[in-house]
């Protein structure tokens, strides 16, 4: 059951990082990898993984000098051109399996001259992974970002011994720049409120939430630099009127953001403005 639930909680973070990916991708490789794509082919992310294969013999043994390893043997009558190929898929999986020390033989029954390749390239090799740990990097580096899925990954960034709460309200004060919209907001907003749970901080992220009003800041607001020839920002004011229009008539805080499509905590925000608070 817990291992149930821990796949379920990992899904959910995955399932963000699936959703920001294309807007991540770069900057992340850019900035922190030195990696430049000028160039990209997506390939298909589902990988085989009921693979069964059958060696011709497979043991654990232990030689005269102590040595102690993974003895596999195949026995061919013919030239196979993918036979390094298929060596090294055994060994991924004999070595995933025993987390011995493997070593590989071949015995060529073939009336032919063997040409079958026996080593792999140096980048063929496959000797380790590279890490971007989020943790190690400066909480500045991705808020100061024009990309909110870069900035929400901030939660999960070094804060420099910086109050966790200063670091989550800087984080949606960004948010609030950069987005979009509204909806856009909403959705970074939600996706770090998930994140912060991976640093335990999910009940001071809620309580800034809503202690903070959701507006977003036209004149530092991104869209609002890119936008006012495309009339979005005109939208916007025009929004914003309609919902002061019909806080004067009094109407019900629900209904203006039935009306209107928008959530609760914006109506709310803008009455606080009128009010003065």
């Amino acid at each position: 059951m817990k291992k149930k639930q821990t796949s379920r909680e990992a899904n959910k973070y995955d399932k963000i990082l699936k959703e920001n990916i294309e807007s991540l991708l770069m900057p992340l490789l850019g900035k922190y990898l030195n990696i430049h794509i000028v160039e990209s082919e997506q390939l298909d992310p589902k990988l085989q993984t009921t693979i069964e294969r059958e060696t011709d013999l497979i043991r654990i043994v232990k030689t005269r000098e102590g040595e102690r390893f993974v003895l596999h043997i195949e026995f061919q009558s013919q030239n196979e051109e993918g036979m390094i190929y298929r060596i090294k898929e055994y060994d991924a999986i004999i070595h995933r399996k025993y987390r011995l020390e493997i070593r590989h033989y071949v015995i060529y029954l073939g009336s032919s001259r063997m040409t079958m390749r026996t080593r792999l390239e140096e980048k063929e090799v496959f000797r380790g992974f590279e890490v971007l740990n989020v943790r190690e990097l400066e909480f500045e580096q991705l808020i100061e970002s024009q990309i909110p899925e870069e900035i929400v990954l901030a939660i999960l960034s070094d804060f420099k011994g910086e109050a966790p709460e200063q670091i989550i309200r800087a984080i949606i004060e960004r948010l609030k720049k950069v987005s979009s919209n509204h909806a856009e907001l909403k959705k970074f907003i939600r996706q770090l409120q998930i994140f912060s749970q991976l640093r335990k901080l999910d009940e001071e992220t809620t309580k800034i939430r809503e202690s903070m009003p959701l507006i977003l800041d036209l004149e530092q607001n991104a869209l609002f630099k890119r936008g006012l020839e495309r009339g979005l920002v005109k939208v916007l004011e025009k929004q914003r009127k309609a919902v002061i229009n019909m806080l004067h008539r009094n109407m019900p805080i629900t209904e203006i953001a039935a009306i209107l499509e928008v959530e609760d905590d914006y109506i709310v925000a803008i009455q606080k403005e009128l009010n003065g608070e």
